[in-house]
């Protein structure tokens, strides 16, 4: 995939040569892009097929020239096709990084983003599958983590306009004044229509902290937050204007399954084993399906306590011994809960773990009970044992209460700044198109611009000694900063 480049510099030397290739000649930076990377390798065929048949044999533009002219609107952040045409107009060395005698019409890449879009998904597919490779040579642990969100895309729409909102209010408040302000509010939201007036796919949710008309995604990741899966997710009508946090908790989960589905077929070859969510997917269905069906072995989400039945403790077959909220057993006698003692597995048994009395300890390489009123004649006092399949959400494959856990959770960071540098590509403030596919569209070509940063970096420092996951991100990060 990469193009051979013999010399050999340190990374000192290297970053010091980017940054003023970047600073000075920032035209030449797209240059590293040429000399390290043939994108025509992760076409496919039917890519080829597909545009040539629509184009015809007397076309002006081949493929590869019009995805670099997209790589150049993202890497630029150019938010417009306008800009993006303004910009190769008048850039000698742009038009010729992308191959271009002459510069196509805003028509041309507009057509293209919405006739082409299950092409240039497939084409996101093969560079994703490629980095990820990568991934695993770099750092095996990160890239069979996965990560998930969700995040909405607002096009210019009236009802995304705070006037329409301020209206409704006012309407409201005018029809009830004698109703408290917190009831007008929802009222108004409650009565809110639930798809926009330009396209039913835009519909009312509660994202990005607050209620808008939107284009929703779920987004997967591994650790280095690389984008392996970006999948629309279905809209759901807003049925809970009361409780805006519970409605997101049931797209998100719903948004979910079918992102995993798509990692599952595109990624067969590769086997992820931590999956990282918030606690908007904390439900006893989801870990189930984490572990059962996508085949995870830790699932690091936090408790929500929405999902909390009951904060007591719950009775067993043993009257002295109860089960406590986060599946801990608690001796009644007392009030102390037991001290775990590990995995117990053995041959056509399940996993299980195995808890020992509080008031046991070791004494002279001896467990000794010293129990005022022990409830088994044993000396080390009474065993008890957990079935984690049992109650997956109370035990995830590690321990919630674990300095470990609390350090997976918060890679979570990662998908956040992904999110926010796809949509910072897009310019996600000036979304004009209403039409969803040209939407979708666009985001994938973001998502294919950051994989193509990434591979860049790795092949930048492919011939050093030593490639770090410090370098490597801090080296993508020069790159996208440009």
């Amino acid at each position: 995939m990469f193009k051979h480049h013999h010399k050999q510099l340190s990374f000192l030397e290297l970053y010091e040569h980017v940054k003023n290739v970047a600073l000075n000649k920032p035209h030449s930076l797209l240059g590293f892009f040429n000399n390290f990377i043939d994108l025509s390798q992760f076409i496919p065929q039917s890519f080829y097929k597909a545009y040539y048949h629509y184009f015809g044999k007397h076309r002006e533009f081949s493929l590869e020239s019009i995805l670099c002219a997209f790589f150049v609107q993202k890497i630029l952040k150019l938010s417009t096709l306008t800009q993006l045409r303004a910009v190769l107009l008048n850039s000698f060395e742009l038009r010729n990084f992308c191959n271009l005698i002459k510069v196509p019409s805003i028509s041309t890449f507009s057509r293209f983003r919405k006739f082409f879009c299950s092409e240039i998904e497939t084409l996101f597919y093969n560079i994703a599958k490629y980095a990820q490779n990568l991934s695993s040579q770099l750092n095996p642990e990160l890239a069979s983590t996965i990560i998930f969100d969700t995040t909405a895309l607002k096009p210019m729409l009236k009802e995304n306009n705070p006037k329409f909102i301020q209206s409704q209010l006012k309407k409201t408040k005018s029809q009830n004044p004698d109703v408290e302000t917190s009831v007008i509010y929802s009222l108004t939201y409650s009565n809110l229509p639930k798809f926009a007036s330009a396209s039913p796919i835009f519909s009312l949710m509660f994202a990005n902290g607050h209620f808008c008309y939107g284009f929703k995604f779920a987004i997967l990741t591994n650790g280095f937050g690389i984008p392996l899966v970006i999948s629309p997710a279905t809209a759901h009508s807003f049925n809970n204007s009361l409780d805006p946090a519970l409605s997101k908790t049931i797209s998100d989960s719903k948004a979910l399954v079918p992102a995993l589905i798509s990692l599952k077929k595109n990624f067969t070859n590769d086997s992820f084993s931590t999956f990282i969510a918030d606690s908007a997917l904390d439900s006893y269905s989801i870990y189930s399906t984490l572990f059962k069906d996508f085949n995870f072995s830790k699932a690091i989400i936090p408790l929500n306590p929405r999902n909390s039945k009951s904060t007591s403790n719950t009775p067993t077959s043993d009257p002295n011994i109860s089960i406590s909220p986060d599946d801990t057993p608690i001796c009644n006698k007392f009030n102390l809960p037991f001290k775990c003692e590990g995995m117990c597995r053995g041959k056509n048994r399940s996993p299980r773990i195995k808890w020992r009395c509080p008031l046991s300890s070791f004494k002279d390489n001896k467990r000794t009970c010293s129990c005022p009123e022990p409830c088994t004649s044993s000396k080390s006092g009474r065993m008890f044992y957990t079935y984690p399949d049992a109650n997956l959400r109370f035990c995830p494959g590690i321990n919630r209460n674990s300095i470990q856990f609390e350090k997976l959770y918060y890679s979570r960071v990662t998908i956040e700044q992904t999110i926010f540098q796809l949509k910072s590509s897009l310019g996600h403030d000036t979304l004009f198109s209403r039409d969803h596919i040209s939407l979708f569209s666009d985001f994938l070509l973001s998502a294919i611009c950051m994989l193509l940063i990434f591979i860049l970096s790795f092949a930048i420092l492919k011939f050093q000694k030593s490639i770090t996951y410090k370098k490597l991100q801090k080296l993508k990060k020069l790159i996208v900063c440009t």
